[in-house]
């Protein structure tokens, strides 16, 4: 008995040795990572004196002074002019070489040659009176051979063809003479657009019926929650937490606003909801890393002073973990797969069929019930988001934003926005919605296909998996793609509208299946577990490979720095390869993370996790996802001066972000997403339990947000 009781004290003493040991080596590898990677951050990438002796890409006129100095006069001249200037090419001078070696790197550095200014018109007027006539004449340069975009079309904003035609000349010859006085080096100008206090956008019949949806969804609410008050029979709040036996009052209460609200911050009476709370706050941080990358993209797309610190992010291994983030998304459609897959089987083990066209059933449930919420934002982009702003970039961020929605809507609500018409995005980060609705179809065929053929299962998955790796693979060997998805400051520049691997590799939904269909097979996988044996594995390996996996997946973003650094021969097997083992990988990271806070591999962690704040939060994250783009036009594009770029003002503008999108998005979903999902329910669900069909998963399924 003695003995028993040595062995048992000496057993449980190696075992917390070795989680010290393991917790300690893993400790040990993130610092020898963070020292090594720090140590090469400060490396400098070009002398700052050589570097400031090239124009600075950003420039602008003071807007406010432009437009109060105008003569009273020229009225009508009172116009602030934004243009794109490329600089002609000369071999006589040094700095121009030094502009055409330093921009020829394009994957670490912005094009120096490709100029953003914006001008006074009144100012132009007076420089170019000034001079004599030849001498104007010998100032302006037309246009050349341009090898690479370098604006955004005409047709994106509104005149500009009239503007061009009055101003292309004069604001050519100013650009040209502050070129050769500074610089001695001349430049092709082109207008991109005009603004300016009087160019104000009328009101149309779309901007009304705006002002009147919105006012016939508040009567809705305001009358839903009156009715729902006065049928209340029970004290307190019991009423609205509980459905009513009647469907009819059911339905008539579906808009009511206090019963949404006990809907929202309402915990889940099943287990297997329960057991999965801590998705919500997955789906909250991932979301808040979601709006660190699109903040940083926009700061590239509007306009910052300090380039020099951008570009020398791209060569310090650390700043690669930010610029390398939109793989980030995979984790998103991982968890979407994973959650797919679980109510799926859940379901249908309630049911003693399934038949294909559950398919079409479950998918156009999906619509009805996350349509009515994007369909009013877009309207929203559509109608008065130009409205609330102006300044010299605003156009740029809200007036392109408005000419994209109304032209191209209809490719956002058939979810075919990533395939069509995808350089003249509207709302254009809502590409993911668009991708995962199309893998959530996908998923579902493959989910039916091995309960209906189940002697196959392993068959089908592996079939899947090969395909999930063979076509971005293709992908990236026939168009001569690098191994990762390179994010290049001049993509930033027109966030990615011209760029070919953001539209042939990151925004299709057939490149990005790889790691939703890891979920989906994670997700059936955990099902089966979780209905045989609840207690999980938890041995020391497991675990060490649990807290592996955060240097892991670091050190992954890291490693991408590669394909910046050095141009491989291209078209190349292994290239093809990397690229999607590499983007997969996050499958592998993302399900070990949840199988160790599935089984309480950290009790701190899991704790931290289900705080019960995250399951409103994370309920919210499809509705703050949809209306974050709304914010960061208004903050990035509403300036008048030109930011400075640094983690502080970034993160400053994330949370500001993060904030005013959960305001907004809790106003939608309380007063749209809830409601019509109440909807379904009362009007749908019989009609789907005659068909035998599954129903779609609810709130653990909302969509949750990528990167641009």
């Amino acid at each position: 008995m003695e003995s028993d009781v040595v062995m048992k004290g000496k057993m449980y003493k190696i075992v917390i040795q070795s989680k010290m040991a393991s917790r300690s080596i893993v400790w040990l590898f993130a610092g020898l990572l963070i020292a090594a990677f720090v140590q090469h951050s400060g490396a400098e990438f070009v002398q700052l004196d050589e570097y400031y002796r090239m124009p600075k890409i950003y420039e602008y006129d003071d807007y406010d002074r432009c437009v109060a100095q105008a003569p009273l006069a020229l009225a009508d001249d009172a116009v602030y002019c934004v243009a794109r200037t490329v600089i002609k090419p000369d071999q006589e001078s040094s700095l121009w070489r030094l502009i055409e070696t330093f921009s020829n790197d394009t994957k670490r550095h912005f094009r120096h040659d490709h100029l953003d200014r914006g001008f006074c018109i009144e100012r132009c007027h007076q420089l170019v009176q000034s001079l004599d006539g030849q001498t104007a004449d010998a100032l302006y340069v037309g246009k050349f051979d341009i090898p690479f975009p370098y604006i955004i079309n005409a047709d994106a904003f509104n005149n500009v063809s009239g503007d061009r035609e009055r101003y292309g000349r004069l604001i050519n010859i100013c650009q040209n003479y502050a070129l050769r006085q500074q610089y001695n080096l001349s430049g092709y100008t082109e207008i991109e657009y005009c603004t300016g206090p009087k160019r104000t956008v009328p009101m149309d019949g779309l901007d009304i019926s705006f002002l009147i949806i919105t006012a016939l969804i508040a009567l809705l609410v305001i009358s839903s929650t009156w009715y729902d008050h006065y049928t209340s029979k029970q004290l307190g709040n019991e009423h609205y937490k509980k459905d009513l036996p009647c469907r009819k009052t059911m339905v008539l209460t579906s808009f009511s606003l206090v019963r949404n609200w006990y809907r929202l911050v309402s915990r889940s009476k099943d287990q297997l909801n329960e057991d999965l709370k801590f998705f919500q706050a997955i789906r909250f941080f991932t979301f808040c890393l979601v709006v660190v990358g699109h903040c940083g993209d926009l700061f590239t797309a509007s306009s910052f002073a300090n380039t020099q610190d951008r570009e020398a992010e791209y060569y310090s291994p650390v700043g690669h973990v930010l610029i390398n983030g939109s793989i980030i998304v995979q984790s998103f459609f991982e968890m979407s797969g994973f959650l797919l897959s679980i109510h799926f089987c859940t379901t249908q083990a309630k049911m003693k069929r399934i038949s294909w066209i559950a398919i079409l059933v479950t998918v156009g449930y999906r619509y009805i019930r996350l349509t009515p919420a994007y369909a009013f934002i877009l309207l929203l982009h559509a109608t008065w988001l130009p409205k609330l702003q102006d300044g010299p970039l605003w156009p740029r961020g809200a007036e392109v934003e408005r000419n994209f929605c109304r032209r191209n809507w209809w490719t956002n609500l058939l979810y075919v926005n990533n395939y069509v018409n995808a350089d003249e995005p509207c709302l254009q980060q809502a590409w993911y919605l668009a991708c995962d609705y199309q893998l959530f179809t996908v998923g579902l065929i493959i989910l039916v296909a091995v309960t209906k053929y189940k002697k196959y299962v392993v068959h089908i998955f592996s079939v899947s998996g090969v395909v999930a790796i063979l076509i971005p693979a293709l992908v990236v060997y026939f168009n001569h793609f690098d191994g990762v998805f390179v994010v290049t400051l001049q993509a930033e520049r027109f966030i990615y509208w011209f760029d070919e691997m953001y539209h042939k590799i990151y925004i299709p939904f057939h490149t990005n299946i790889g790691c939703y269909i890891g979920g989906v097979v994670y997700g059936y996988l955990y099902y089966r577990v979780r209905t045989s044996d609840n207690k999980g594995n938890r041995s020391g390996f497991l675990k060490f490979l649990w807290y592996m996996t955060v240097p892991c997946g670091i050190l992954t973003l890291m490693l991408s720095m590669i394909f910046y650094s050095y141009n491989f021969e291209k078209p190349s097997l292994w290239i093809a390869l990397f690229f999607p083992l590499h983007k997969n990988a996050w499958a592998l990271f993302g399900a070990i993370v949840l199988y160790g806070i599935i089984y309480n591999y950290n009790r701190f962690i899991k704790s931290v996790v289900n705080f019960p704040l995250f399951v409103p939060l994370g309920r919210l994250t499809y509705c703050a996802y949809i209306s974050h783009v709304f914010f960061l036009k208004n903050f990035f594009y509403g300036t008048r001066d030109i930011a400075y770029f640094s983690h502080v003002s970034m993160y400053t503008k994330v949370i500001s972000v993060i904030v005013a999108s959960y305001i907004l998005g809790a106003i939608v979903a309380l007063t749209l997403e809830f409601p019509i999902s109440a909807l379904q329910k009362h009007l749908l669900s019989k009609q789907l339990e005659k068909h035998s069909k599954p129903e779609p998963p609810r709130e653990n399924n909302n969509v949750s947000p990528p990167s641009a």
